[in-house]
């Protein structure tokens, strides 16, 4: 498939690019734009196209001046020639009183699915990551509910197009099975006829729940519940002023809270760029950060990403014990002459 790009110029007009490489490709791409009949690698060319269009203002703009003149409408949605969403940003959510509509659901479902595979893409960890299991594992995590939103929308559009008739009441089904948990009655049902017993499926997922209810980060939330009672006890309720912000400052009286806010982002950013970031970096970055905000919301968001970093550095100590221990308790084997 050839390399496309379509985007509105700084004047709203539509731009596509179709990029061929080399003389077998270019030679196919010729023709292609100069076939009499439409084959199945041209038809894919301006399916691919005709998405890239469509998310763009200008672009449906063109579309919309194609169908008006007689030609197809592209435009067409299942059932919504409007726009699906102009903003990025807008991502809704299951409609609260039930879906009016298969579309409706599968509306929502889709702009969930698009944000959940970005943040997935976003947040997937490079090879240096100071905690790049755990990264991995939220990045994993978004993955498949991407992958599980997607296969809701793929089915609800097949319905919609082999059985528009059943399709609304499909959606809303669907919808009350999530909203009264019905769906596990139902699961429960279609599993026996399929031979499949359930009951040993419930109990597996009890000693699956109850085994990570152990993991090592509930260690961690019930040792900090044990540190503040300790605090508590020795020191009472403690309200002390903030003393960030202004209030931090050098010898002279000059505010140094935002410039070390400053320098210990660059000590972090320039430490990940060579690969040899360490908690310290990271640490101290969220400390200082938080040494230089005033504002309340703002100082209380910054002290939840210091207290958040500290709980992943306990994680990564542990980490390393449990590897070394392993190492150590390897067997060694002896060298052959």
């Amino acid at each position: 498939m050839y390399e496309t790009r379509a985007y509105d110029n700084e004047h709203g007009d539509p731009v596509v690019v179709i990029v061929a490489t080399g003389t077998h490709d270019v030679s196919r791409l010729v023709g292609l734009l100069d076939g009499s009949s439409p084959n199945s690698e041209q038809r894919d060319l301006a399916d691919q196209v005709t998405r890239q269009v469509r998310r763009r203002q200008g672009g449906r703009a063109a579309l919309r001046l194609l169908a008006e003149h007689g030609g197809p409408e592209l435009l067409t949605t299942v059932g919504d020639t409007e726009p699906l969403f102009d903003v990025a940003a807008d991502v809704p959510d299951i409609p609260e009183h039930g879906p009016a509509t298969a579309v409706e659901l599968a509306k929502a479902y889709a702009a969930r699915t698009g944000y959940a595979m970005r943040y997935a893409h976003e947040t997937y960890p490079k090879s240096g990551h100071p905690d790049r299991p755990a990264a991995l594992r939220r990045a994993h995590d978004h993955f498949s509910i991407a992958q599980n939103m997607y296969g809701v929308v793929y089915l609800l559009r097949a319905l919609m197009q082999l059985a528009p008739d059943q399709a609304d009441g499909v959606a809303y089904g669907l919808w009350q099975d999530w909203i009264d948990a019905d769906g596990s009655e139902r699961l429960s049902d279609w599993l026996g006829a399929w031979g499949i017993d359930i009951d040993p499926l419930i109990v597996k997922a009890i000693d699956d729940a109850r085994a990570h209810a152990g993991d090592l980060r509930d260690a961690d939330e019930v040792a900090i519940r044990a540190e503040l009672a300790a605090q508590d006890a020795k020191w009472g309720e403690q309200n002390h002023p903030n003393g960030t912000g202004d209030a931090l400052a050098n010898a002279l009286g000059v505010p140094i809270g935002g410039r070390l806010a400053d320098v210990h982002r660059r000590f972090c950013r320039n430490a990940a760029e060579v690969g040899k970031v360490t908690w310290r970096h990271i640490l101290l970055e969220e400390i200082y950060e938080a040494l230089a905000e005033t504002a309340p919301d703002k100082l209380a968001a910054e002290l939840l990403q210091v207290a958040a970093v500290a709980v992943q550095w306990r994680g990564a100590l542990r980490r390393r014990a449990t590897t070394n221990a392993s190492t150590a308790a390897q067997p060694e084997v002896a060298s052959r002459g």
